[in-house]
Order: structure tokens, then sequence, then C-alpha cells
């Protein structure tokens, strides 16, 4: 490992502290004024506040030349709004990315999740919990959707494997059809493993990672006729997959 790459894996330990920092931070600054505000401007300021605390982490990994992005559509992406936004998920830093240039948007998580204590007031009021109750998801889902949100859901369910071919959950697809709401399909691309399963948290590679985010026409869900739910979900599933994945009809 050469000393630039050594130096550069310090700096990233030190943006991931200040991550974490700041995650407990605005956790209390949310617990403080959630007596003073109702539901829906709580939720409101908590997404505000999120979008713009990673744009800062995105900034401080950019300064210590620890990710480039590229973004050509960043203002369509910017504004997006009451879409499904169904992406691929190379690496744990994809959702601090698409957060901090799509608005209003609320992320599909893992329960899991919530036992990072410091995230956990943030992440139970500004995302939608998948627990595997298919139909308070769908609820959930839904109503964000009314609300004007934004919502972020990786099909795959975890970080891509590179060589791994992937198959894509059908939960998406389903609210899609539910709430007769677009799928908005978008492509992140890297160079190099960053944040990935194969390397250690710390590991930021040889050179900078380069980030680059395609995004594609929206998929407008509908069932055919003569055609079941399943079969238009699987269909949508296909559709999606041949824009965000490499391998084109995985499913």
């Amino acid at each position: 490992m050469s000393f630039s790459t050594r130096v550069r894996c310090v700096l990233a330990v030190l943006d991931y502290v200040c991550f974490g920092v700041g995650g407990a931070c605005i956790s209390a600054f949310l617990l403080l004024i959630s007596p003073l505000l109702n539901e829906r401007c709580r939720v409101l300021v908590g997404i505000r506040v999120l979008q713009w605390s990673w744009k800062l982490m995105c900034l401080l990994l950019r300064v210590t030349r620890n990710l480039s992005l590229h973004v050509p559509e960043r203002a369509k992406m910017a504004h997006l709004r009451n879409s499904i936004v169904v992406t691929n998920h190379p690496s744990l830093i994809d959702v601090v990315i698409l957060t901090s240039i799509i608005p209003r948007c609320k992320l599909v998580v893992k329960p899991k999740l919530l036992r990072w204590r410091f995230l956990r007031p943030i992440l139970r009021s500004l995302c939608i919990i998948n627990d595997g109750d298919v139909s308070y998801f769908l609820q959930q889902a839904e109503k964000s959707l009314q609300q004007g949100f934004n919502i972020i859901i990786f099909p795959e369910g975890t970080r891509t494997t590179p060589g791994v071919k992937s198959h894509l959950q059908r939960g998406a697809f389903h609210v899609s059809l539910l709430t007769e709401t677009p799928l908005q399909p978008i492509r992140i691309q890297t160079d190099m493993p960053f944040l990935t399963k194969e390397y250690p948290w710390w590991y930021v590679g040889e050179h900078c990672p380069r980030f680059s985010l395609s995004m594609f026409p929206p998929i407008h869900a509908s069932v055919q006729p003569g055609e079941s739910c399943h079969a238009a979900a699987v269909r949508l599933a296909q559709q999606t997959a041949a824009c965000i994945l490499e391998e084109s009809g995985t499913n």
C-alpha cells in the first residue's frame, strides 16, 4: 500500500467518525425539536437536515480525495417528485450520494439498521422499515408517495457482489403498481470497489473512487390486459434490471 493510499485511509476513517458524530448530533437535534412540531413538519425538517448533512459528508470525501462524483443529470434528479427511485447498490456510500442529490427522500431500510443507536431516531421517522410485513410496507410506501416524497429502493436487497448474478426483489414493483407511480431507474457505476462486502471498511483503494450516476427514462407501471399483478411485477423487474444491472434480463 502506497504512502498516499495510507494517508487517504486515515482521512477516510476521520470522515466516517465525523459521519457517526454528525448522526448522533442530528438525532439529538430531532429529539429536542420533536415536541415543538407536528409529525409532518418534524419529518420535513428531518429530511432537509439529513440531506444537507449528507451533502457535507460527500464534500468531506471529495476534499480528502476519497470520492469523485460524475452526475451529468444532477438537475433532473434534484427535481424528482413522487417517484420510486430504483437503483443498484455497489457500495455502502450509495445511500449518502443519492440522498444528497434527490430531495424529499424516504429510504427503505432493513430492521437491523435500527441497531445503530445514533441513527435510530432518524431512521424511525425518515425511513420506511421493511421488516417482511408486506401489507405494512405497502401501506407506508403509499402514504409517503401521497405526501409528495420520493422513495429510494435498492431492489437487490443488499450490496451488489461483483461477478454474482443479482435478483431483484419485487416489493418496489408492487408498490409502483398499487400506487400507479412511475419507477425511476438510476444506475450507479464505480471504477473500483469501495465500501463493498469484500474489502475492509477503512480501505479506499489505490486511487480516488469515481462514481457515475446514470438516469434512465421513467418506467410507467400498469397491468396489461389479461396480465396478473404478479406477472406485471416480474415484467417491471425485467425492464428495471435491463437499466440498472450489468446483466440484462435479471429479475
